[in-house]
């Protein structure tokens, strides 16, 4: 295995590390974050597969045999088949959300690449989407993944969510704050 500056407390997180260097030293990156990012979508809009994520009743073996259908209608790399299905054979399954996510921030930091997140109470364009991207690349001066959410509850204002830092500009976190203060 390679040396990796994550340090996981959790057994998803070292899953997702497992997974990433098995992908890297097969040379199967690319591939495995195709699959990655199918069963997140998946997960983010599929009520019968996020029900066999998380529902402790479905048996083992019928489990086994979803993912060797999905596997193989999908095409799954066979690393991420295996993965799965040891997910499955050690009652793990329901950590794939987390492995998922854990999975993609060790990608892009070996990529070099920084996630971000921006969340705001208005629609706004792709072109505007691209300069908030292209704004936050000069100032880091690295790739940056953006992702844009549209939460009209934030009233105004704007969220930015850089790694880990945490920038709050909206309305509705000035509002409690100063609701706290009386």
């Amino acid at each position: 295995m390679t040396q990796n500056t994550h340090i996981f407390s959790d057994a998803a997180g070292r899953y997702a590390l497992s997974l990433f260097e098995v992908a890297k030293e097969e040379k199967v990156l690319d591939k495995i974050e195709e699959n990655m990012n199918f069963l997140d979508e998946a997960l983010k809009y599929s009520k019968d597969f996020k029900n066999f994520v998380i529902n402790p009743t479905l048996k083992k073996i019928d489990r086994l045999m979803i993912v060797e259908a999905l596997s193989q209608k999908i095409g799954f790399n066979k690393h991420l088949t295996n993965f799965l299905i040891i997910l499955i054979e050690k009652n793990r399954i329901f950590f794939l959300k987390k492995v998922i996510k854990d999975f993609k921030n060790i990608l892009s930091n070996f990529k070099g690449e920084i996630n971000a997140l921006v969340s705001m109470p208005t629609e706004i364009s792709d072109s505007k989407i691209e300069d908030i991207k292209n704004m936050i690349n000069k100032i880091l001066k690295k790739k940056i993944n953006l992702k844009f959410i549209y939460d009209p509850e934030l009233i105004s204002g704007a969220k930015i969510q850089i790694g880990s830092l945490m920038i709050d500009d909206t309305v509705k976190t000035k509002f409690k704050k100063f609701l706290n203060k009386l």
